[in-house]
């Protein structure tokens, strides 16, 4: 099938945190992302993405290890949150003859995807947002993502989306950041500063798992893996997010510098969870797969 077939007549990347019933989701208050200022952030961060993106590889490579063996042969694949488009090559490498759609919320990502030279052909690129996906019902085999459903507020309508789109025994295939992550970042900035969220707010296996049945899905299955970086310094940690596009976003972040007081308690509080010489810190994985019932 062509991939503009797929497509809906308009796609826009007008975004907003409202779901089709006029509900917000909130986690922690205001500790939820700011949709406009994901996609900027990240478009800024394309061109220096995958010098620093080694976890993001390390976690798409072992959720592209849960993809179904032989048999598996879906038509077409969309690829939500495809960043530069590491996942994407594999997948096409492996589904060759398989419609690949390549979906972002950041221009920039889609951008630096397009010049990406180990495709046999290039998949259809699609700027939008994942909650608000521009495809037809029932147009597609595999939905899969590589941890991009943490940017994404209204958890239940990325899953009703997910239904809309699939077509009958269809499966999605997805990673997402688990709620301790970044647990010791969260922890010192709590102590320094209890009026902003400074870190992102991640959702937990048992929310997870639970929103999957309540959409309906079948065959669910949700694991984590806990996975603890060292680093030279605090500072590298917010280095790398900042070049990853990764650093708050969350729509109670503060809107002004952070006084130097201020983030020097961070930066103590931070210092006193660790052992003497040790910076380290904690990534809570999540992987869920699920099928769209068969008819």
């Amino acid at each position: 099938m062509d991939n503009h077939a797929v497509l809906a007549e308009s796609c826009n990347a007008n975004f907003d945190l409202t779901s089709s019933s006029g509900s917000r989701h909130d986690v922690d208050g205001w500790a939820i992302p700011d949709k406009t200022w994901v996609g900027k952030s990240f478009s800024r961060s394309a061109s220096d993405y995958d010098s620093v993106a080694s976890l993001q590889r390390h976690v798409g490579e072992g959720l592209l290890k849960c993809l179904p063996g032989d048999g598996f042969a879906p038509r077409t694949i969309l690829d939500l949150g495809a960043g530069t488009g590491y996942c994407t090559a594999q997948l096409a490498q492996r589904f060759p003859d398989s419609s690949l759609i390549a979906l972002d919320i950041a221009m920039g990502m889609l951008k630096a995807l397009g010049q990406r030279h180990d495709f046999h052909k290039q998949p259809q690129r699609v700027c939008a947002d994942i909650e608000r996906l521009p495809l037809k019902a029932n147009t597609v085999d595999l939905v899969f993502s590589n941890l991009a459903l943490q940017w994404c507020p209204n958890l239940s309508a990325v899953l009703a989306e997910f239904k809309r789109v699939l077509r009958p025994g269809g499966l999605i295939l997805f990673s997402t950041f688990g709620e301790a992550t970044l647990s010791e970042l969260r922890n010192a900035w709590a102590k320094a500063d209890d009026r902003h969220t400074h870190v992102n707010a991640f959702v937990s296996t048992v929310m997870l798992e639970s929103a999957l049945h309540k959409a309906n899905f079948s065959d669910i299955s949700v694991q984590n893996e806990q996975i603890v970086y060292h680093y030279a310094s605090v500072d590298a940690i917010l280095r790398e997010l900042k070049l990853l596009g990764a650093h708050n976003v969350t729509m109670n972040r503060p809107r002004q510098l952070t006084g130097k007081g201020t983030f020097r308690k961070m930066l103590e509080a931070y210092s006193a969870s660790m052992q003497p010489g040790q910076v380290q810190a904690s990534f809570e994985i999540i992987f869920a797969m699920a099928y769209q019932a068969p008819v």
